[in-house]
């Protein structure tokens, strides 16, 4: 059968009412740079940006058809780490086979690899096993983990016109002050003309990139990996999180992503039988922004001592919205808290589908007046001594 990936072909599969135990691709992936310098380029990568979602998803997604149909957990395990493409994952899960065999429960298992699976999972996997439900529950993360996935899809989605239309227009601009700056430079020279401020400043520019692009191309790793580490820190982290929540252009999707999240989670965990304090802990951690994981830790602390969870997150109207509010407020009056965050975040999730959709035609003409100005700038950095000389004429 064929599929542009094996997240299609597993949901093909399903629709049809079939279930892969094992799926090779047809030529395989290997290529000739990989064996001549003897670095699996894929794995590299993995080891950066950690598991795919989307093969965590489909772990899931197999794992609770398997048991749902009364195949024993280890021997499920088994076959699908076999059929895990990510070699992190393939061997994270043949650890946790040899653990289940040893006597280790699942989810003590799986809370082995936090950085993998992280606490929601394991939390959710634990209630599960308590329940006599597993099935239920892993189909349940399946569920949460297609939805993570569908959404940062979105957002990223989204953000890759701009990201190359800001590398092409870099990439020729550097290309421009190397080749073509040096030449007018000659001409000027041996012409004798008097250069405006803003030439010479053009100029100076130029000389750096000609006489330094090896300082510039050292500084480029510096400077990601000292961004890196700056957003490893908790002020500097904070501090682009205050950036997002007040920057025009993206504060209502990050409020909205960030209120999704929140909602999709805790609405999860409830289902699950998780206690909503347990829960709250659980949720606080998986956000991303920083002002919110305080709202939620502060909540829970708040929630210990009587007070409703409506009647906390209402003292934080700049980060939850009025609707979420409302729906929280109504979720636990009526003991509905679980089903009321679920749709509050299917209806936040399909706001940022359609302005997610929407972003490239917001931003692209902010894009098209950075770049216009800055033309315009070189356009009469270069011209205007050439105008200057043609009237002296």
């Amino acid at each position: 059968m064929e599929a542009k990936d094996r997240l299609e072909l597993f949901r093909r599969l399903r629709d049809e009412g079939f279930f892969a135990l094992e799926v090779k691709e047809k030529g395989g992936k290997s290529s000739g740079f990989k064996s001549f310098v003897g670095i699996d380029v894929g794995l590299l990568f993995e080891k950066i940006r950690g598991v795919p979602l989307e093969e965590k998803m489909m772990f899931s997604r197999n794992a609770s058809v398997m048991v749902e149909s009364g195949i024993p957990l280890i021997r499920a395990i088994d076959v699908l780490q076999h059929q895990a493409q990510s070699p992190t994952l393939k061997n994270i899960l043949k650890n946790i086979s040899k653990d289940i065999k040893e006597g280790t429960n699942f989810s003590e298992s799986v809370a082995k690899y936090p950085k993998v699976f992280g606490k929601l999972y394991s939390s959710m996997i634990k209630v599960g096993e308590t329940a006599g439900n597993l099935d239920e529950t892993l189909n349940l993360l399946a569920n949460q983990l297609e939805k993570q996935h569908e959404l940062s899809s979105r957002v990223k989605g989204a953000l890759i016109y701009p990201a190359v239309i800001i590398t092409a227009m870099t990439g020729i601009g550097v290309l421009m002050m190397v080749t073509v700056i040096p030449q007018l430079k000659s001409v000027f020279d041996e012409l004798g003309v008097e250069l405006p401020v803003t030439t010479r400043f053009i100029v100076a520019l130029s000389d750096f990139l000609v006489s330094f692009w090896w300082l510039l191309l050292a500084m480029v790793p510096v400077f990601i990996f000292g961004t890196k580490k700056m957003l490893d820190t908790k002020s500097g982290k904070k501090a682009l999180d205050w950036t997002l929540l007040r920057t025009p252009i993206f504060k209502g999707i990050v409020r909205k992503i960030n209120n999704a999240n929140f909602s999709r989670t805790l609405s999860s965990l409830v289902s699950g039988g998780v206690p909503i304090l347990e829960g709250l802990e659980i949720t606080a951690d998986t956000v991303g922004n920083t002002y919110y994981k305080e709202s939620i830790l502060e909540a829970r602390k708040r929630v210990k001592k009587g007070d409703s969870l409506y009647k906390v997150l209402a003292d934080y109207p700049g980060l939850y919205t009025p609707l979420m509010l409302e729906m929280i407020e109504v979720g636990e009056e009526a003991g509905k808290l679980s089903d009321l965050l679920k749709r509050v975040a299917e209806f936040y999730e399909g706001e940022v589908a359609d302005i997610t959709a929407n972003l490239s035609s917001i931003i692209e003409p902010i894009l098209m007046l950075i770049i216009g100005a800055g033309v315009g700038f070189f356009a009469i950095s270069v011209f205007q001594p050439i105008y200057g000389m043609i009237g002296k004429v």
